[in-house]
This record gives C-alpha cells, sequence and structure tokens, in this order.
C-alpha cells in the first residue's frame, strides 16, 4: 500500500536540521561543541526545542499532507483538502492555539520536507517503521486499522501476500483504504487488471455479488468483516495483509512539540473525539475502533546518507485559476500551455533526469495529455526554473484539477504538488439551422439536456442508395441505417449526430444535428460505459465495463427490458451473450439528485452458413503442444473519441501459456515484447481519422489471438471520412428506401 511502503525516499536522505526558513536551502552549519558536563549539570540544563519555538514564536503550524488518499486526506467537491487526519490535525491546533496552513506535498517527499524545514509537522496516513523512525520523531499512534478478506464458504484459498489475490475479482467500498491499497498493490503494477477491481457505494451491496459468484474477494477492515461472517454467510479466508499504525511525524529531537501533540490526543481520545471521527470519516462505529495497544519500542535503523530533493513552489507563470475559485475557460478539445517557476530547496542538483510530472487529478480525463517536463541543464540548491506543459482540453465540459509534482532519476515524487485547473465549457448556442431539402427530413426532440437525459432522432429520406446515421468522429461505414426510421442516443457530452445521404445519382449529403449535454446538477456522473464489440454473431458475449461517480445509492445493468445486475458497483466489468437481434445495453445511476442513464447498441446476427457442397478443410498439420492457449481477459483503449495530439491509455491482461505479447498500431508494433500484462500510453494520433489498435497474443506453437479496438481522431469537426466515389461496391448492398 502506498501509505505503508512509500516514503522510500527516506532511505536516500540526510539527517538535516528543521531549524530553518521553509525556503531556506541551505544545511545548518555544524553546532560549535558544548563543553562537556557531568551527569548531575547535565540534569539541569532545560531541555530546548528549537522548532517548537518556532511555531509558538509565529502562532501557526505548517502542516505537511498529500491529499490524494480519501478518507484520510483528499480534495472535495469545492476543491478544499478535508478529511479524517485534516480535521484531527485542525482540532490539535486549535487546543494548541494555532493557526493551521496546509501543504499540499507528494507522499513520498513529505520526509524530505520535513527534513529541510519546510514543513513543521506531518499527518498523511503516515505507519511508524523503522526506516522511518532513523530519520523522524512519531507522535503517539492515533489510529489502528487491520484489514480482512472474506471469501465464499468451502472454497479454498490461499492469500498469504497482496500478490495472491492478483487472479481474483476484488469488491471493495468506494472512498475506503482498502480501494487504495488495492489499486496501489495489483492494479498500479499491472499484476491485476483494473476491472477486476470493482468499487461498492455500500460495501454491503458486495455479499450478494460474493456469494452468486460475480465478485471473489471482498477487503474491508477487520472488525465489519468479523460481523459479516457472522451474519451474511461469508467467511474470513486471510487478515492482518495491510495493518495500519498511524502516528504525526515530528522532527527529530522536537521532544516539546512531540509532547504538546501527545498531550492533545490523550484528551481527544479520552473525549471520544477520536471515535466520531472513524464514525465520521471511515464509516466505523464507535465499539468497531480497534483499540490502541501500547507500541512495543522500535529499534531506529542508522540514518542513511546522501543529499535530500526538495522542491517549493513559487509563482504560476500563467492561467492564475485563483485557487480554483476561477478557474480559465477553455473549449473542448483546446490546446494550452501552462508554466509554474519551482525553487530547489533541497541538496541535491536537479539535472536532465528530473522532471515535473503529472500526478493524480480530480476527473480521469484531467491528464489533458500532459507528459513528463525534463530540466534542460542543471538546477542547484536554491536556483529556479520555470517548467511548461503542453496540454490538451478535455471534450467534456466540466472543471478539471490536474497535480503535478516533481520526479528525481530514480522515480521517486518529491515536492510540494502544484496543479492546473480550467473549466471546459460546452458552445453556448446550437449552430445554424441547415437550409431544408425536400427529400432529407432529418429531427430530434431535445438539442439541450442534462447530463443522463436521452433524446430521440427520427428521419426520412427518399431517393438514396444508402443512408448512414453516426456521431462525429465515428466510422460512418459502421452505422448503416434504412431510409425511415428512429433511434434513441443518451449522450454523456455534447455530440454532434450526422445522417450521411447517398443519393442515387452519386452525390452525398449530410445533415448535422448538435446535442448539447449540460453536467448534471446533483445527478451521478456516468464516467464510463463501454459493450464491445458492437457487433458479434449468435453464441459470442460482449464485456460491459462501467465507472460511475458522484452521490449514488443504485447502479442498475441491463439489456432491454432485462435488469442484468441491480446494485451494481460503481466501476467493474460484466459479460453477457445476447440472442439474435438489436439489443440495447444500459446504465442507470440514481442519486438523491436524480437517475442518469445511458445506452449502447449491439448488433447479433447468424453467423454465414457454410454451402453443404463446400470442400472439405483438409486435417491440420500437427503442431508442437503449446500448453494452454492463449486469451486475451483485457484489452482497453481510453478514450476512444480524441483529437488529434490527444493521448490514449492502454491496459491489456492475456492468460494461458502466451510466449509472446504485442500491441499494434496501424499495423506497426508500438509495444513489444509487452508482458502478459501491463498499461501505457500512445500519443502518436497526429492526423484526424481512425487509428486500429491491435493486441496479439502467441503461444510456443505460433498461433496467435488477436484483438482490437479503433481510436477515432477529429481536428475540431473535420470529417475524417471520405465519401465513397460513385459506383463504388454495390449499392443494392447498402440498405435504403
Amino acid at each position: 500500500m502506498k501509505k505503508i511502503s512509500l516514503l522510500l525516499a527516506l532511505l536516500v536522505t540526510l539527517l538535516l536540521a528543521a531549524c530553518g526558513g521553509r525556503s531556506d536551502p541551505t544545511p545548518t552549519p555544524e553546532p560549535t561543541p558544548e563543553p562537556t558536563t557531568t551527569p548531575e549539570e547535565e540534569a539541569t540544563v532545560p531541555e530546548t526545542d528549537e522548532v517548537w519555538a518556532r511555531i509558538q514564536d509565529a502562532g501557526e503550524i505548517v502542516v505537511g499532507v498529500s491529499a490524494d488518499y480519501p478518507p484520510f486526506e483528499f480534495y472535495d467537491d469545492n476543491f478544499q483538502i478535508v478529511g479524517y487526519d485534516i480535521a484531527l490535525i485542525s482540532e490539535i491546533a486549535d487546543r494548541l492555539g494555532l493557526d493551521l496552513r496546509i501543504q499540499d506535498h507528494v507522499f513520498a517527499g513529505l520526509g524530505n520536507a520535513l527534513q529541510l524545514g519546510q514543513i513543521d509537522v506531518a499527518i498523511s496516513a503516515l505507519s511508524v517503521t523503522s526506516e522511518r523512525e532513523a530519520v523522524v520523531d512519531f507522535s503517539n499512534v492515533y489510529y489502528i486499522g487491520e484489514d480482512a478478506i472474506l471469501g465464499r464458504p468451502g472454497e479454498e484459498y490461499s492469500i498469504n501476500t497482496p500478490r495472491d489475490m492478483a487472479a481474483f475479482q476484488i469488491g471493495v467500498q468506494k472512498g475506503s483504504v482498502y480501494e487504495d491499497w488495492i489499486r496501489d498493490e495489483l492494479v498500479d503494477t499491472g499484476l491485476m487488471p483494473e476491472d477486476h477491481l470493482f468499487v461498492f457505494a455500500d460495501i454491503k451491496d458486495a455479499f450478494d455479488d460474493l456469494l452468486e459468484g460475480r465478485i471473489d474477494l471482498i477487503v474491508l477492515d477487520q472488525r465489519p468483516a468479523e460481523i459479516a461472517e457472522a451474519t451474511e454467510q461469508v467467511e474470513i479466508v486471510a487478515q492482518g495483509l495491510n495493518r495500519q499504525r498511524y502516528a504525526i511525524a515530528i522532527p527529530e529531537g522536537s521532544s516539546q512539540l512531540r509532547q504538546a501533540i501527545n498531550d492533545t490526543l490523550t484528551e481527544l481520545q479520552n473525549e471520544g473525539f477520536m471515535a466520531d471521527l472513524a464514525e465520521e470519516y471511515l464509516n466505523i462505529d464507535a465499539e468497531d475502533v480497534l483499540p490502541i495497544p501500547p507500541e512495543p519500542p522500535v529499534e531506529p535503523d542508522p540514518p542513511p546518507g546522501g543529499c535530500v530533493d526538495g522542491m517549493a513552489y513559487v509563482a504560476d507563470l500563467n492561467l492564475d485559476d485563483n485557487n480554483m475559485t476561477n478557474p480559465p475557460q477553455m473549449a473542448p478539445g483546446q490546446p494550452f500551455r501552462k508554466g509554474w517557476r519551482l525553487q530547489n530547496i533541497g541538496t541535491c542538483t536537479w539535472d536532465s533526469a528530473y522532471a515535473l510530472t503529472y500526478v493524480n487529478g480530480n476527473s480521469r480525463l484531467a491528464r489533458m495529455g500532459g507528459t513528463p517536463v525534463f530540466v534542460q541543464g542543471q538546477v542547484r540548491p536554491g536556483e529556479m526554473y520555470d517548467f511548461w506543459a503542453d496540454l490538451v482540453a478535455p471534450l467534456v465540459p466540466g472543471t478539471y484539477q490536474a497535480f503535478w509534482s516533481m520526479r528525481n532519476g530514480n522515480g521517486i515524487l518529491f515536492g510540494q504538488r502544484v496543479w492546473v485547473g480550467i473549466t471546459v465549457v460546452a458552445a453556448p448556442t446550437p449552430a445554424p439551422t441547415q437550409t431544408p431539402a425536400a427529400d432529407i427530413n432529418f429531427t430530434v426532440d431535445e438539442t439541450h439536456i442534462q447530463q443522463g437525459e436521452c433524446v430521440t432522432f427520427a428521419w426520412s429520406v427518399e431517393n438514396i442508395q444508402a443512408v448512414w446515421f453516426y456521431p462525429d468522429g465515428a466510422d460512418y461505414t459502421k452505422y448503416p441505417v434504412t431510409g425511415q426510421g428512429t433511434t434513441t442516443e443518451c449522450p454523456t457530452q455534447t455530440t454532434t449526430y450526422n445522417l450521411r445521404v447517398l443519393k442515387r445519382d452519386g452525390s452525398v449529403e449530410t445533415r448535422q444535428v448538435t446535442i448539447y449535454v449540460a453536467p448534471a446538477e446533483g445527478k451521478p456522473s456516468i464516467d464510463r460505459f463501454t459493450v464491445s464489440p458492437s457487433a458479434i454473431t449468435s453464441g459470442q458475449c460482449v464485456e460491459i465495463r462501467w465507472e460511475v461517480s458522484g452521490n449514488v445509492t443504485n447502479v442498475r445493468i441491463g439489456r432491454n427490458e432485462s435488469v442484468l445486475w441491480n446494485n451494481a458497483p460503481l466501476s467493474g466489468r460484466l459479460s453477457d451473450c445476447p440472442p439474435n437481434g438489436t439489443q440495447t445495453y444500459y446504465l442507470e445511476a440514481s442519486g438523491p439528485g436524480g437517475t442518469s442513464r445511458v445506452q449502447q447498441n449491439v448488433s447479433v446476427v447468424s453467423p454465414t452458413a457454410v454451402p453443404t457442397d463446400a470442400p472439405t478443410a483438409p486435417p491440420p498439420t500437427e503442431t508442437p503442444s503449446a500448453g494452454v492457449p492463449p486469451t486475451i481477459d483485457l484489452f482497453s483503449i481510453v478514450p476512444t473519441q480524441i483529437t488529434t495530439g490527444q493521448c490514449v491509455n492502454i491496459s491489456w491482461h492475456v492468460t494461458g501459456d502466451a510466449s509472446l505479447v504485442e500491441i499494434w498500431r496501424d499495423n506497426v508494433v508500438i509495444m513489444g515484447p509487452a508482458g502478459d500484462s501491463g498499461s501505457g500510453q500512445d500519443c502518436s494520433t497526429n492526423q484526424a481519422g481512425s487509428y486500429i489498435y491491435e493486441i496479439t497474443a502467441e503461444n510456443r506453437a505460433g498461433s496467435a489471438v488477436p484483438r482490437q479496438e479503433t481510436v477515432f481522431a477529429t481536428d475540431g469537426g473535420t470529417e475524417p471520412y471520405p465519401a465513397p466515389l460513385p459506383g463504388d461496391g454495390d449499392a443494392s448492398a447498402y440498405p435504403g428506401s
């Protein structure tokens, strides 16, 4: 888990005095040796704590956090840092009569910031370890938690490490420490596909899904797991893989500061304040909070040697968002540059191996195509450096906040987190109405909707060879329709739909209607809903994947009139094998603010019959044994509709006997050998058009199992697909009137 296993930067840092100012990069000089004293004289010397004295003089305590770890510290919908740890340190500061100033750092850099005097204390779900105690001191433990893993009774499990869970489908509660733990340990490391993690708004909904086989394991706190084992016909199959003993980190030797914090923690514990925090932020009843036993003494490791990385934010060079109160407005897909001025406050010199890099954001779209910005030349301790990132605004309207931080040559993040904030606005008014044509009628019942609502298109055309109905950026040849028809669409973002008509004289005319989608106030947001492939033969199955956010009380997955999964998790996947015909899959997400809905059609046709007089295929030649044939469990390209220059994220997972896995783009290998699982990014979509991504998995006998995904790139409205030339193909093969 990140909060347990990170801060590895402390293993390569020096123990520095923490009495300098927050921006002073100069190490404190060695003190003049004091005269030798006898034990009696030594006992009478009053203990001094320069950090505590500085805090009292300033009347303010500077606290470092890593605000990317709900429910302990995170940004809320108003871009304010909140959480269990924030509420706790706020109360401590108030009782000590101090103003509170919060600084947001990357987690791995908190120890360095503490040693450099950039912050006074650090609180960020920090576990006490001997490695950390070599360079910092800790307060008393203020929270202790332990995981438990639930499985189905009677089944055999062998789970001794987090890696042992990688082969299972796992349910967790949204915003819990265990969601982040599984992501850090298994998903982000490539050991487990992301769609094997099922995130539930209410963990109780996961119990039925576990017994019905939709998921394999549930990870949660020990005490609720014990209650569930007694009441829900589930069984604890492992526990203690993610023990948490959280304390506040303090500069080494700051005994008076440590004592003041410990005394306040004892008061809060005795008054029941800590139990109230656990109930409010961790969903743990007071009686379920694990007691904090006496902590056995930990022998600290010797302090390691080396220089210390540090970074402080100085100023925005452009696009000031006024602390996210007034983010600059951008058009969907608009390219822009963001600049920051940063200072090297550490003792290491930054060279070309150092980079400012994206770390996370308030949405999966917040990366905005950003790539690491490497240092040119050298930045010595105390010097400043200007970084510029080339970005592209997301296509979906909304407010985005993306966090960036420094990374050294060993891949370790450090320093304060800086951000870029923008608001993507939809087009305010519809495009001018096109001149009507006597033989083309193309209408829609609504052009302005809220996210989660649907519209119905209708069309009637005459004297045609073929007709296609499709959204902007899609390959129109895959969307043939009849001359008269209707369809219901539920766009999650502002989308232009096209009715393309190939007339009998060979000319082409395209009619367009834009549906403007406003973010739904209070309604759940459907961030992802894919059903692939969109056309199959009978007997084949589709994979449904989704992700929902916001205030959600229920998620429902269905096909036509059938409900496939009620009380589904907020994110997950589902396989379904539909009957013949056009099948409409839908997702409904309900909450106190209303219901959002999105749907997608799948065409299921009978396989082409083989003529009875067709020649019999020769028997296959014998091939060497190849073991279990490779199976592609996951091949995901996100997003599939982009503007030119925007990046896509690629994820894959292959099981079976695969000796070679490769990722291709338009028949060119871009990753390979790629390994059985992993993720990567491709930013080579510089021209408008379609890009075919493919994964192949070969076994020792040489047989390959391909799987494809198509990405459509537009340059701001240009249609990338040419009209068929008159006479191309057989017009009778096109549907029409």
